[in-house]
């Protein structure tokens, strides 16, 4: 396992996988069949900044579908410091986007959230991807963080979703990860912008974190029902 890990952290070994990642995004996207949400198209031509919410079960192709516009948006995902942590920072950041910044609810959590609120302070143009459960069990149970952020910042949020028509769900996967198959029909949705007030307070923040598990769930199961259609 050592010498394993310590394969993993060689920057080499990140360059290869990078690699590999922009190669199996130019073939898979380049097969699916994709009905585009106009309203996230217009925001992603743009320059406006963002705060991005997923589900882990669909990040790997949501990432993947938002990367598209990376060459015109500055954008930074959140990856967990676990070594799958790792592993997805750099399937991101071969996708595109900037440097991930490292943490989550169950490791650093705190320290990244500073990070990512001095990030947004500092720089007025960058947006944030952010997968809002896990990287523990329950899937779909969204954590608090994206909502401190957006409120810390002052960057919307706008929930997304991608689904396919034809897909390959992992069982044994806490999160019932999905993978398309390629030449599959795709569709992807959005809701917001959704702003959090400055003088919200915990228990307004706690309706708010509802709410919008709520509408995430919401929009996941309206985009698998169209994209069946």
């Amino acid at each position: 396992m050592g010498k394993a890990k310590r394969l993993w952290e060689r920057r080499a070994t990140h360059v290869v996988v990078q690699l590999l990642l922009r190669l199996y995004r130019w073939f898979v996207f380049g097969t699916f069949l994709l009905r585009h949400d106009p309203r996230l198209q217009r925001l992603l031509r743009s320059r406006e900044p963002a705060i991005f919410a997923v589900w882990h079960q669909d990040f790997v192709y949501t990432l993947g579908y938002l990367s598209r516009w990376n060459p015109r948006r500055k954008t930074y995902p959140l990856a967990s410091a676990s070594r799958d942590g790792g592993l997805a920072a750099a399937a991101a950041e071969g996708m595109g986007y900037r440097r991930a910044i490292r943490g989550s609810s169950a490791r650093g959590g705190p320290k990244a959230l500073l990070a990512l609120t001095r990030l947004l302070q500092r720089d007025r143009s960058a947006s944030v991807v952010i997968v809002c459960d896990g990287p523990r069990p329950p899937a779909r149970a969204l954590k608090p963080g994206v909502l401190h952020l957006a409120q810390s910042s002052g960057r919307p949020i706008y929930l997304i979703r991608t689904s396919y028509s034809n897909t390959k769900v992992l069982e044994r996967t806490w999160a019932r990860f999905h993978i398309p198959i390629p030449f599959a029909r795709g569709v992807s949705l959005t809701d917001g912008p959704i702003h959090v007030p400055a003088d919200l307070d915990r228990d307004g923040i706690e309706q708010l974190r509802v709410e919008l598990e709520q509408r995430l769930n919401t929009l996941a199961e309206r985009a698998d029902r169209l994209a069946q259609v």
